[in-house]
C-alpha cells in the first residue's frame, strides 16, 4: 500500500474517532408497487423544482417548500393542492445563496432551517444549515438568518469515490437535528446528529448509525404528534416509530410500502405529513402526491 493510500486510511480512522456503526438491515415484506396518483399541482414558476416539504406550525394548513441548486434563495408556502398560500410566491432569505438547497424542517418554537447540503458528486468541502423564525405568509423578505456551517467529518477525499456523501433530508427529533445521507454507489443511509452551538457558525456531527434503506434517500419528516418518522425514497417510503428515549430508530416497529410515480413526474424530493395518518410528498416536476399510512404494511 502507498503512502498516499496508508495516509487517507489513517485520516479516516482519526477524523471517525469511533468504529463506523453495524449497517441495519430490515426484512420487508412482498408488497404491491403503490401507484401513485397526482393530488394537487405546483406553480412551476414559483416551485421551479419541489425539493423539500415541512408542515407550518405557524400556519396550519400550509407547507414551505423550496427549490434547489440554481433557483432563488427563497421558500414558498403551499397549500395541499399545490396553490400558493400567499397568492404570490417566494420569500427570499436576505443575504443568502442557493448553492444546492436539498432540505429543510421546523420545530415547535417557529424556528425553521433550510439545509444547503446538496453534494451529487461529494466535491463540496463546505456545506451550510439557515436559521430563522417562520415569516408571516405576505412577509416579503426574511432579514434575520443564522448561518451555520458545517463538514462531513469522515469525507478525506472531494470528490468522495463512494458518492456517499450528498445530503437531501433533515429533521428534528427530541430537540435534536439529524441528518440523512443519500449514497449513489449503495443503498444505505447514514445518520448523523447535528449539534448547533448556541453561539458561533460551525457545527459539529456525530454519526449514529447506517441503515439499509433500499434506496436513495430524498427527505424526511416527523409526524405532528412526534411519534413517528417518514423516511422517502425515490421507489420507496418507510415510517418508523420514533424510540422514547435514545437515539435507536431503525430498531423500532416500522411500516414500507414501494412506490411508483408516474414516469413523467418521478422525482419525488419531499415529504411532510398532511395529517397524523397520511403523507404528502411532492417532485420536482410539480405534482403532490398523498400516501395513507394504512397504505404501507409492517417491517420485520
Amino acid at each position: 500500500m502507498c503512502w498516499l493510500r496508508l495516509f487517507t486510511f489513517f485520516s479516516a480512522i482519526i477524523s471517525l474517532g469511533a468504529v463506523e456503526p453495524t449497517v441495519v438491515t430490515r426484512v420487508v415484506p412482498e408488497v404491491e408497487v403503490l401507484d401513485l396518483r397526482s393530488s394537487g399541482k405546483l406553480n412551476l414558476k414559483a416551485v421551479p423544482e419541489c425539493s423539500a416539504l415541512w408542515a407550518s406550525v405557524k400556519h396550519p394548513g400550509v407547507f414551505w417548500t423550496l427549490s434547489d441548486s440554481g433557483s432563488r434563495p427563497e421558500i414558498v408556502p403551499i397549500f395541499a393542492d399545490g396553490g400558493l398560500a400567499n397568492g404570490r410566491g417566494g420569500i427570499a432569505l436576505r443575504g443568502v445563496k442557493n448553492i444546492d438547497w436539498e432540505a429543510m424542517t421546523g420545530d415547535a418554537e417557529g424556528n425553521l432551517m433550510v439545509v444547503d447540503a446538496g453534494n451529487n458528486i461529494s466535491t463540496r468541502k463546505e456545506l451550510f444549515i439557515y436559521i430563522f423564525k417562520e415569516p408571516d405568509l405576505l412577509a416579503k423578505e426574511i432579514t434575520e438568518v443564522r448561518r451555520v456551517s458545517f463538514a462531513w467529518p469522515d469525507q478525506v477525499a472531494f470528490p468522495d469515490p463512494d458518492l456517499s456523501h450528498d445530503c437531501e433530508a433533515v429533521f428534528i427529533a427530541n430537540g435534536k437535528v439529524y441528518l440523512l445521507t443519500k449514497h449513489r454507489r449503495d443503498t444505505l443511509t447514514d445518520l448523523w446528529c447535528v449539534e448547533i452551538p448556541a453561539s458561533g457558525e460551525r457545527a459539529n456531527l456525530r454519526k449514529v448509525a447506517r441503515f439499509d434503506v433500499q434506496g436513495m434517500v430524498t427527505d424526511a419528516s416527523i409526524s405532528p404528534d412526534g411519534k413517528s418518522l417518514a423516511i422517502l425514497t425515490y421507489r420507496n417510503v418507510w415510517v418508523f416509530q420514533l424510540p422514547v428515549s435514545g437515539e435507536d430508530f431503525f430498531h423500532e416497529p416500522a411500516k414500507f410500502c414501494l412506490i411508483n410515480p408516474p414516469m413523467q413526474s418521478w422525482q419525488v424530493e419531499g415529504c411532510a405529513w398532511l395529517n397524523a395518518r397520511t403523507l404528502i410528498i411532492g417532485s420536482e416536476q410539480g405534482d403532490l402526491y398523498t400516501i395513507p399510512v394504512s397504505q404501507l404494511s409492517d417491517v420485520k
